[in-house]
């Protein structure tokens, strides 16, 4: 039952105004979203319609689902006091400095001046007090400069706790929703409302700002309490969580809870509502245990799996002591569902509790900040972000009742945000979905579809086939009886159409479309026609033989006869209509008398029928008086009472009947079985003697015929008990069969916890490896004896003495044993673990695990904390599982990710310290922990001869050098992958023990393998000496003995890449096969040959034994080596011997590419740039980008080299703007220029390419190599290097195609092949420029293994003695000093360098300006003035620039600043003071737009009151960019006079009802140009304007290169109304009238509907449609004489202070003292006197004022500062400044800026009319501090300056002017 209730009803226990009785209604809400109604009701004869009016409340049933039960959470607080301790800074005169920790070290955090008072919160240390500043700053202070002043007593509001009161939870009820629209038609009426819920849009919250302590709960009350409406809702919550920077402020309570940045979005809540109960929970709904697998699409259910937002791989990081970003040791924590998804999905978390404390009371270790950065990474992974989001929508509407559709129907019985599991097949994940929308029918009280997903989707308009349509679906259709004779409504569809008392007798439409028709009388014969459309048509008499049409529109149509082939019809009214045959998918009809219907499925309300055929008939619900029904066949009878008078098998089929309750007249069965408690059937029947017995009824072989129950028929039954069961098939969720006898068992898979099996007969048993093994492991009992005879023997041939003889006497083994020693000893494992986990295990080929075994371990999955390791050895056994160390006792844990190789160590009783260890796995120190897939060398090598970057070095005692043919080396030595260039004689860090990729033909350019093969270095080992062969490089092992030896470099990655292995071991082809060398030893005696795997041990134990007899005097000889290379390496001699090397200057640029992006394809077509997607361009040229330091390296551009790749086709340069030229190549670069040398601009230099060059020699290919330079720049005087660009316009004109590829920038004296930029291959720009750095932080690691001395990054010697070891130049920090002072050696003396001072972050030089090259970085540019002004402040990163900038305001040609002011803006010119919402002047409204990139639309609002505002400088909008729409908004009421020039916008500019009138007067006799202009702009709108040129300006619109619409715009007295040029401009309904009405110059105008009088005319080629215009004359408008204009120059000005200054005529506010504020200070008074401005406006009256002003430099702050406007009496600089008025605010100013201000009218109404002398700048006085001056200081120019203050006045002097 639905009921109406007036809007102000405050009880509705009653049914109100009354009951509704709608065709539909239905309700849909979303979570923490709309929750609405819409209803439709016909137009009925009792008048209820009438009823449902705006404002009146609905009440309605809905989805019968519980309120939250919760916790009601009040927060309760005390209030403490406490004591706290207040310091004084007491410096001398700089600031006191605050620091992040407790020393000079830690980084500076601000700095505060003398006389600040801060708090010391707690005396950490003697020297070091933790304070709190009072701008909030925490940190720590030196206590030497900190005075105490006094205890103060302050309190505290503390939160302790919350108070809870349970809320029971309850069903909801009956709904109320208020109506907000109301559409009516002609019979119904469709209403539209909103939960009660929703009477909050109507109350305001004018400001709300919770505490960030505040919980949740709190939050809501207090929102509640803030409307300044009072209501009737009741707020609850249970919210806990707390938030930052929530603020709401004039906005109504449901944006501030639903809205962006509101209470739900802040704190994590949920809304649920009840009458006016409102809930805000951290949950609602429940979890249910139901799940859903995801299954083939189903019609009226639908899946959407949506990947993008799923994070499978989490990079977290942190920050160390240093404040620089921390990583986790092994990068990156995987989900468990990687596997999942085709590739991992990365995202970067920033974890803000792991911050390193490196001391103090907070002190965090690493260790900690670490697993803080896991567990931030895993809470994701908990949260589900490695899930996709699942959406899936149910049309219940459309959901057959079948068993595939089963597993959704408990969706009927759940509620808005209650949850169910669903798998998503795709992907073979499960994720929780929840119940995020519904609709809900309330006449029916079924849901009729739902939304379940992750998120609150909204449910999108679905497309609704004919059979989805539901009972009353289509509705307002009434049709009279026999209305409608033999006709056929097909594929129709029929809107809102009434046809009464239509007699339609033979009409026959086909596909027809009717929407509305009100045809009174129809006679239609024949009408043909496109499309007739008619609102209401009323037609007597129509005569056509046929009527063919497209569309017919019609509201009634009266047809005697139509014979329709399709119809559809949306709604008809037909009060009778005889049809012969109806074929209709679903019609809905009041009444119907039916002869005779074929009918495939109809819904039917009511429905009298005399007689029905039907083959089948689905009757969702029928009332029968009576039915005589011959025979019914009824799947399923669903009845209350079913009262049957004869029921007998002749009559009554059921094939299945349930029955909840059944009253049978008369009931005759055959036999009647029913079941027992005991859960048996027993037959019921009456014995000879009237008694009822009962026969235990069971199923025997002769009671089921053989094949009897066919594939269509079902079992139903708990259990089946069988003696012999013989069927075909047997389908069961769980079967028990105790015994199975089958003479053949034929199944695809049989599954058996336990199966005995007697016998097995089969003929094929290998599928089953388990039953193969178990018979193929049964030996004849011969061949075991005969192998025991075999081992006997070999044993008795093995003793230790005779297997050491036989290997030591080998030639081979000896000539091999160095090598064998070198490759050999640790053995590759794979790991066996599948998943996450810390319990490594793997198999290993040896039979015992001894101390010192190493392996290679091949990690496959991600790992845990606390590694151990357990290995499957080679008998089968296993080790236990035995704890990895990563070093010293530190356990091993996720250091390495998967895909890792670790080299472990197994040692036996170790002792650490004090710890001794009984038994563990040790990973190798060597490995570079920073990246995963390579092996750095610990340490720098040297190189013996130059290594280019990317090649494989080998070593002797000398150094390393370039692996390459005949060139030999020591194997005793490592292979080594040089990643970087090292000139001959030069040391480097980056060599690699293995690397992921290698290219093998720079070895051998001919080389290629197959991937996943082993390559080969091929060659003659000659005892350690190796010497590669001629081809020394191969993948394909021998097959016989060529005499050679093969050593492993690594698997092939592609045809010619390579991995890179870490060990490298020596391979033969010896007896037979080829094997590595490390087998000689055993292959030695044949007898073991064959029982080699069974004697490994002792083979082992001997090779242990062996190799414990090296060398020892190698070791000594290395031992001598190594120490006399230490004695040789200094610090200070490694520094310099390679910063100043000029091989290390070579090879830094040797092969440097300096372009970027130049290994592309660059393609030119008819000289016309391509894009690589084949689209052309307008471009001639293509630019490329090039590396920073290619100015600096070419030597300022004095020489640069220049390569490439061209190929041409069909190039024709015969027509060729240039003769013969058909491409060419540009550096282009940057110098100064212009009158006074200060314009930056860019040109460029190269070569144009002629068809004519003689270099251009075709190849196979087409592709030719050119070079050309070098290029030298340097008589242009370049000052930078631009970008290379590809192509000329001097070759317009060429047609064919021009490629280009493989461009080469070089600066060396030598061309090089093309290789790419490091920028392009690493993306590390600047990478050369920091080898310096590298280096020097290569040789430090050396120094602190050799030397005492300590030698920092910086290059500077730190001591308190000199350095023994000079050279010039060579820094030195005297720490005897105090403070200490930087050196510098000048060959001969230290001398101190200038006033450097050495500080914790960096060099700070002089006190005016800074210059620091630093990987640590702080830069403060201090105010020459005063120092306490710090100007600039930057922090960087040295390896990534500034890591860090913060900034007001960035003011660069390459950074398009954001507006961040407020969205509206309003001009009131008789406004004083300053702000941002307010302006005097629609100039100054628009000056901070000006420029700005909108990210919002902004709206000036001019004044609605009646008058002119006046703005003679004109307002200039410019430069606006961004999605957002600059509005300006004016009223009819109110004129502005003034002119506007719109320029260079690319957002929209649009002008609202702005009435704007020329206030300029003749240029002497020439018009002015324009009244608005617009400029370069992508659209700018004027829409009910009025724009009056007043017979003085050229044009209303004048639009060069733009695009301007205008709309219902009046354009008067101009000579042009509409000027275009280069532009195109839309005129739309616009009236007015000018000489010229449109002009349309090079550009397109487009008018319609109306245009001004005048004119209209084109030129060059000009476009000017205005067909079918007319004009529209407006009101006309008189011109009048525009108001007189006076510029007013000031006469005198001076300041006051204390006295007339005579040190200058400068206009000053503000004061000035070098010794902070003092309450004797004189301020300044800055006055001005406009001596000639009363004459010239006495006796007039002020329309517009303005002042201009200058300000100074070297005054004040460099920031924009406020001037305070006054006026004074003072006639002349006479006695002290007499302030008769205080204007307040009028604007700010910048240092060096002109600025125009917009005084108030009175101001200069005053000077003129003698009530005010002068004008002054006034700024109040305040304690202003230790600083040197006031915050608004600053300096005008006055009269002695070229930039003198000025007024400039609009004035009427009483004639008819304007106003």
């Amino acid at each position: 039952m639905i009921c109406i209730y007036p809007a102000d009803c405050t009880d509705f226990s009653s049914n109100g105004l009354g009951i509704v009785q709608p065709q539909s209604c239905t309700v849909t809400e979303t979570l923490n979203g709309e929750w609405e109604l819409t209803l439709v009701h016909p137009i009925d004869e009792h008048g209820r319609w009438t009823r449902l009016s705006e404002g009146n409340i609905l009440r309605a049933p809905v989805p019968a689902a519980m309120t939250p039960q919760m916790n009601l959470v009040t927060q309760q607080y005390q209030t403490q006091t406490y004591d706290v301790e207040i310091y004084k800074v007491t410096t001398q005169r700089d600031p006191l400095r605050l620091r992040s920790g407790t020393g000079t070290r830690y980084r500076i955090l601000g700095k505060y001046k003398k006389g600040t008072e801060v708090i010391v919160v707690n005396k950490t240390t003697s020297s070091w007090y933790e304070v709190t500043c009072p701008d909030g700053r925490h940190g720590y202070m030196s206590s030497e400069y900190l005075t105490h002043v006094r205890t103060e007593q302050q309190s505290v509001q503390v939160d302790v706790g919350f108070q809870n009161q349970v809320i029971e939870s309850r069903q909801l009820r009956d709904q109320p929703f208020r109506i907000y629209r109301v559409a009516p038609e002609l019979d119904k009426v469709t209403v539209y409302a909103r939960h009660i819920f929703y009477d909050l849009l109507d109350n305001m919250i004018k400001s709300l700002k919770p505490s960030s302590s505040a919980v949740g709960a709190s939050v809501v009350q207090s929102l509640s309490d803030a409307c300044l409406t009072s209501h009737d809702f009741t707020f609850y919550s249970d919210l806990t969580s707390t938030a930052e920077e929530v603020e709401w402020e004039n906005v109504n309570p449901v944006e501030a809870l639903l809205g962006e940045g509101g209470l739900v979005e802040k704190y994590g809540a949920e809304l649920a509502r009840d009458w006016f109960d409102v809930f805000l929970v951290r949950r609602v709904g429940v979890d249910s245990d139901v799940q859903i697998r995801e299954r083939k699409n189903l019609t009226g259910i639908s899946y959407d799996v949506d990947e993008t937002d799923v994070v499978t791989r989490i990079m977290p990081t942190g920050e160390d002591a240093d404040g620089n970003i921390l990583y986790l040791p092994e990068l990156y924590i995987d989900s468990p569902n990687i596997g999942a998804y085709t590739h991992p999905k990365w995202i970067h978390l920033a974890a803000s509790e792991a911050k390193e404390v490196a001391e103090g009371e907070n002190y965090k270790s690493l260790t900690a900040c670490y697993e803080d950065m896991r567990a931030a990474a895993q809470a994701e992974f908990d949260k589900g972000c490695d899930l996709p989001t699942v959406t899936l929508k149910v049309d219940f509407v459309n959901c057959a009742d079948t068993e595939e559709y089963r597993q959704y129907a408990f969706l009927l019985n759940i509620f808005l945000g209650d949850s169910v599991r669903v798998v998503a097949r795709r992907i073979g994940v499960e994720v929780s979905m929840r119940m995020t929308q519904y609709t809900y029918d309330c006449l029916t009280q079924k849901y009729t579809a739902m939304t379940l997903g992750t998120a609150a989707d909204t449910l999108e308009g679905s497309m609704i086939s004919a059979r989805q349509l539901a009972s009353g679906s289509i509705t307002g259709m009434k049709l009279a009886l026999n209305s409608v004779g033999s006709g056929q409504l097909q594929s129709g569809s029929v809107g809102s159409l009434q046809i009464r008392n239509a007699a339609i007798g033979s009409a026959h439409i086909q596909d027809a479309c009717i929407t509305r028709a009100h045809i009174a009388e129809a006679l239609i014969d024949t009408l043909n026609v496109n499309a007739l459309t008619a609102v209401t048509a009323k037609i007597k008499e129509l005569a056509a033989g046929s009527i063919t049409t497209d569309d017919l529109y019609a509201s009634v149509a009266m047809i005697a006869t139509a014979q329709l082939t399709t119809a559809n019809i949306v709604s008809a009214d037909i009060q009778w209509a005889d049809i012969e045959a109806l074929s209709a998918n679903i019609a809905q009809i009041s009444k119907a008398q039916i002869t005779a219907a074929t009918i495939d499925e109809a819904n039917i309300d009511w429905a009298a029928i005399t007689t029905l055929t039907a083959a089948t008939a689905e009757i969702v619900n029928a009332q029968m008086q009576t039915a005589d029904i011959d025979w019914s066949h009824i799947k399923d009878l669903a009845t209350d009472t079913a009262i049957i008078t004869q029921g007998t098998a002749g009559e009554l089929y059921i094939a299945r009947l349930a029955v909840t309750e059944a009253n049978m007249v008369s009931l005759t069965v055959g036999e009647l079985v029913v079941k027992g408690t005991d859960g048996h059937f027993y037959s019921v029947s009456v014995n000879e003697d009237g008694q009822v017995v009962t026969t235990l009824k069971q199923i025997v072989n002769d009671d089921v015929t053989d094949q009897s129950i066919n594939g269509g028929e079902k079992i139903i039954e708990g259990t089946i008990t069988a003696g012999t069961l013989n069927a075909q098939d047997i389908f069961a969720d769980n079967a028990v069969i105790r015994s199975l006898i089958a003479a053949n068992l034929d199944v695809d898979a049989l599954f058996a916890r336990e199966a005995t099996i007697a016998a097995l007969n089969a003929m094929d048993i290998t599928g089953n490896e388990y039953l193969r093994l178990m018979v193929s492991g049964k030996a004849d009992q011969e061949d075991l004896d005969a192998l025991g005879e075999r081992v006997d023997a070999a044993e008795l041939k093995l003793t230790e003495d005779a297997i050491v003889s036989t290997v030591t006497g080998s030639d081979q083994y000896r000539e091999d044993l160095a090598a064998i020693a070198a490759a050999g000893g640790a053995e590759f494992v794979v790991g066996t673990q599948t998943t996450y986990t810390a319990a490594w295990t793997g198999n290993a080929s040896f039979q015992e695990l001894r101390d010192g075994q190493q392996i290679a371990y091949w990690l496959p999955a991600a790992s845990g904390s606390n590694v151990t390791l357990a290995l499957t050895l080679a008998d089968g056994s296993t080790t236990e599982a035995i704890p990895c160390y990563y070093g010293g006792s530190v356990r091993l844990g996720t250091q390495y990710g998967a895909g890792n190789i670790v080299r472990l160590t197994y040692r036996e009783n170790v002792t650490i310290y004090s710890t001794t260890i009984a038994k563990g796995w040790w990973a190798d120190a060597n490995y570079n922990t920073d990246t995963y897939d390579r092996i750095r060398v610990g340490t720098t090598l040297k190189a013996k001869t130059a290594i280019a970057a990317g090649r494989l070095a080998v070593t002797d005692a000398d150094g390393c050098f370039p692996l390459a043919a005949g060139v030999p080396f020591d194997v005793t030595r490592p292979v080594l992958y040089c990643a970087t260039a090292v000139s001959a004689g030069m040391y480097s860090a980056n060599f690699y023990l293995t690397y992921p990729f290698c290219t093998l033909r720079s070895i051998d350019p001919d080389f290629a393998g197959t991937i996943g093969t082993t390559c080969y270095v091929v060659g003659t080992l000659a005892g350690t000496v190796f010497t590669p062969a001629e081809t020394c490089i191969t993948a394909t092992v021998p097959t016989e003995d060529d005499g050679m030896t093969y050593m492993a470099l690594g698997t092939l990655t592609g045809t010619y890449q390579t991995c890179v292995f870490p060990e490298h071991p020596l391979y033969r082809f010896v007896d037979g096969a080829f094997k590595p060398l490390s087998q000689v030893g055993y292959d030695a005696s044949v007898a073991v040959g064959e029982t080699r795997q069974e004697m490994s041990t002792r083979f082992e134990q001997t090779d242990a034994a062996i190799a414990l007899k090296a060398d020892q005097t190698e070791v000594d000889s290395l031992s001598t080596r190594v120490q006399s290379a230490e004695q040789k390496i200094t610090p200070q001699a490694i520094t310099a011997t390679v910063a100043s090397s000029a091989l290390y200057a070579f090879d830094k640029y040797e092969g440097r590419n300096y372009c970027l992006d130049s290994g592309n394809e660059y393609t030119f077509v008819g000289n016309r740039y391509q894009n690589p997607d084949g689209s052309m361009t307008v471009y001639t040229q293509k630019t490329l980008a090039v590396s920073d330091d290619l100015f600096a390296h070419s030597g300022n551009g004095a020489a640069i080299r220049i390569s490439l790749d061209i190929k041409r086709t069909d190039i024709d340069a015969s027509a060729s703007s240039t003769e013969n030229v058909y491409g060419g190549f540009w550096v282009y670069y940057r110098y100064y220029g212009g009158d006074d040398g200060t314009t930056l601009y860019t040109t460029g230099r190269g070569w144009y390419l002629r068809v004519t060059d003689t270099n251009f020699q075709t190849t196979d290919d087409d592709w030719v190599r050119l070079r050309y330079g070098p290029l030298n720049l340097t008589s242009y005087s370049p000052v930078a290097i631009a970008y290379f660009a590809l192509g000329t316009s001097s070759a317009n004109g060429v047609t064919g195609t021009l490629r280009y590829r493989n461009v080469k920038l070089e600066v060396l004296d030598v061309w090089t092949d093309w290789s790419a930029a490091p920028e392009d291959i690493y993306g590390l720009a600047g990478r050369m420029t920091s080898a310096e750095s590298r280096i020097t932080q290569n040789a430090n690691s050396i120094a602190l293994k050799i030397s005492t001395s300590l030698y920092n990054t910086e290059k500077v010697y730190r001591s308190n003695t000199a350095p023994t070891t000079l050279y010039t130049n060579m820094l030195w920090l005297d720490t005897s000093l105090s403070p200490p002072i930087l050196k510098r050696y000048t060959g001969s003396a230290w001398v101190a360098v200038g006033a450097q001072e050495l500080k914790t972050s960096g060099i700070s030089i002089g006190s005016n300006n800074v210059a620091i090259t630093t990987e640590n970085f702080l830069l403060q540019l201090l105010d020459p003035a005063n120092n306490e002004n710090v100007l600039m402040e930057m922090s960087a990163d040295g390896n990534v620039g500034f890591k860090e900038l913060y900034a007001d305001e960035i003011i660069s040609d390459s950074v398009a600043q954001a507006y961040a002011g407020p969205s509206a803006l309003y001009v009131n010119a008789s406004y004083s003071g300053t702000s941002d919402t307010y302006f005097r002047s629609l100039g100054e409204a628009v000056k901070g737009i000006n420029n700005r990139f909108l990210r919002r639309d902004v709206v000036i609002y001019l004044p609605s009151s009646s008058g002119d505002i006046y703005e003679p400088q004109g307002t200039q909008i410019e430069g606006i960019s961004g999605p957002g729409r600059l509005m300006i908004y004016g009223y009819s009421a109110c004129r502005l006079n003034s002119y506007i020039r719109v320029k260079g916008c690319s957002a929209h500019v649009c002008f609202q009802n702005v009435s704007l009138r020329e206030s300029r007067p003749l240029n002497g006799s020439s018009r002015n140009p324009y009244l608005v202009e617009c400029l370069l702009c992508h659209f700018v709108e004027l829409n009910g304007c009025t724009l009056d040129a007043n017979n003085v300006t050229y044009d209303s619109v004048y639009a060069r290169a733009s695009h301007v619409f205008l709309y219902n715009t009046g354009l008067y007295n101009a000579l042009q109304g509409v000027e275009a040029y280069l532009a195109t401009a839309n005129v739309k309904d616009c009236k007015g009238s000018c000489s010229w009405a449109m002009i349309s110059y090079a550009s397109v105008i487009i008018a319609s509907g109306t245009v001004p009088n005048g004119s209209r005319g084109t030129g060059e080629n000009g476009q000017l449609f205005a067909s079918g215009v007319t004009v529209d004359y407006g009101t006309a408008i008189p011109v009048v004489v525009p108001d007189s204009t006076t510029i007013q120059y000031a006469t005198l000005t001076k300041s006051y202070r204390g006295g007339w200054r005579s040190d200058t005529v400068d206009v000053i506010q503000g004061v000035y003292s070098d010794s902070g504020y003092k309450s004797s200070l004189n301020w300044n008074y800055g006055c001005m006197w406009f001596g000639n401005l009363r004459s010239v406006l006495s006796g007039t009256t002020i329309k517009s004022a303005t002042l201009t002003l200058y300000r100074k430099t070297g005054s004040g702050s460099s920031s924009a500062k406020t001037l305070y406007l006054c006026a004074i009496t003072n006639t002349t600089a006479s006695g002290a400044p007499s302030i008769a008025v205080n204007y307040g605010a009028i604007g700010t100013i910048g240092r060096a800026q002109q600025a125009t201000f917009a005084i108030p009218l009175a101001a200069v109404q005053g000077l003129a009319n003698g009530t005010y002398g002068g004008l002054c700048l006034y700024e109040s006085k305040y304690n202003f501090g230790s600083s040197n001056w006031s915050n608004n200081y600053m300096r005008m120019a006055g009269t002695d300056s070229s930039h003198k203050p000025y007024l400039q006045v609009v004035y009427n002097s009483g004639g008819s002017a304007v106003g």
